[in-house]
């Protein structure tokens, strides 16, 4: 017994959606040129042809499992299966898509392949299935299979079935005969992800970058598809609409860049206390009021982090490189506060001539806008404007760097494990 809340829960329906989605995709990835491929249009997903011929596709998921975890078998009795061939009975005999003649029906059978994708299991006791499979071999004929549906329908107890059997059942002996011909079935259809990413690995991305292409090409597509439903748009993709709107995920797939992927990012520490943002207050280069300039600013800051750690976390690059890329930057950073510097060290050294607190300012500003000019390059792949700064906003962070003449003594207390 299943409680109300039970029955209502949208787990089953909101798996189903999914699993209709991504067999979608999987097609897409196949899909030749030419062709069309949609998604609630024609039926779950259809498939145009080059030669005017379509693929109507019935998808269906069951959360059931058997004993050993598996999902489980498709069965004579099924109702997902003969629902199925109950709506192709509608579709093929409707009046309104201009289907009501008997030739009119037959021509629109033979023009369409009808398939059935379930992730239930195929199985040799499922007679119906071993009956289509020897009416196809022409071990028995239409008579035998009229025959095998009329003691079906006179054995199942469920009223639903009968009448599914029954609008299968009263077909003539042609249009039945070209309806099974053209009637497959793709059981055991699971785990479509990794079928997906096994197609995206078979043009050519490199291993270390199928799952960026993935979540590029799923994000996109499922906010197209958002979109024009939204729109009331049908969602249609050609072979030509997806090669232009897509290829470029494949090829950032196939070169030896390194994946950037801007997520939004949480900064749920005082960000006041940050160390980057105490050296930008005290050069008048940031407001300590401006919450969301500071956030901003973090935010840079932590997608140049967080990229560092993925790719190390991935195994794209090794922390040999990391510390190069540091070291690399310091050494930029150096040049620009020696130079910005060296008029009050002059005066420093040779005539004990302290700076004001103006000077050091400005001097301090200097070194942070020529250091901001900088578009680093990390392993051959080009960092961003945001990316770039992040990296010297993230150096001043620990303090490793920083832009006053006097930073090193002034932040050198700073607790490091306050900064990210």
């Amino acid at each position: 017994m299943k409680s109300f809340q039970d029955k209502t829960n949208a787990e089953d329906k909101s798996i189903g959606f999914d699993y209709q989605y991504y067999y979608f995709l999987y097609l897409l990835l196949g899909l030749e040129e030419g062709q069309k491929i949609g998604i609630e249009v024609k039926d779950d997903v259809h498939i145009d042809l080059n030669d005017g011929s379509q693929v109507l596709l019935q998808l269906k998921h069951s959360i059931q499992t058997n004993a050993s975890g598996k999902a489980v078998n498709l069965t004579e009795r099924d109702s997902d299966l003969w629902k199925t061939l109950s709506n192709w009975v509608n579709i093929i005999n409707d009046p309104l898509g201009g289907r009501s003649k008997s030739d009119e029906q037959l021509a629109f059978i033979e023009q369409t392949s009808f398939i059935l994708v379930s992730n239930k299991a195929s199985n040799e006791s499922n007679k119906f299935l071993q009956k289509i499979k020897c009416f196809k071999q022409k071990s028995i004929n239409i008579l035998e299979v009229k025959g095998y549906l009329e003691d079906l329908q006179s054995t199942t107890a469920d009223e639903d079935i009968k009448k599914y059997v029954e609008s299968l059942k009263k077909q003539t002996q042609k249009w039945l005969t070209k309806f099974l011909t053209k009637l497959e079935f793709e059981l055991d259809q699971d785990d479509l992800i990794l079928k997906i990413k096994s197609r995206i690995k078979g043009k050519q991305v490199k291993e270390s970058k199928i799952e960026d292409v993935f979540n590029a090409v799923d994000s996109n597509l499922r906010q197209r598809n958002y979109i024009n439903t939204k729109s009331k748009v049908k969602n249609v993709i050609s072979f030509e609409e997806f090669y232009h709107d897509y290829h470029l995920y494949f090829d950032k797939g196939r070169n030896e860049k390194l994946p950037i992927n801007k997520n939004p990012i949480h900064f749920d520490k005082p960000i006041e206390q940050q160390v980057f943002i105490k050296q930008l207050i005290d050069i008048l280069a940031l407001d300590k009021t401006a919450t969301s300039e500071m956030l901003r600013l973090a935010s840079s800051m932590l997608q140049i982090n967080n990229h560092l750690k993925e790719w190390l976390n991935r195994g794209l690059i090794v922390q040999e490189q990391i510390d190069e890329f540091n070291n690399d930057c310091i050494a930029r950073w150096r040049n620009c506060h020696d130079e910005v510097h060296r008029e009050i060290n002059v005066d420093l050294k040779m005539f004990g001539t302290a700076p004001s607190e103006k000077d050091i300012v400005l001097a301090a500003l200097k070194c942070l806008d020529a250091v901001r000019k900088n578009e680093l390059v990390f392993d051959e792949t080009a960092l961003d404007t945001e990316l770039s700064n992040g990296q010297f906003y993230l150096l001043s962070n620990e303090p490793l760097i920083g832009w006053r003449i006097d930073w090193e003594e002034k932040y050198e207390h700073d607790d490091p494990k306050k900064s990210i």
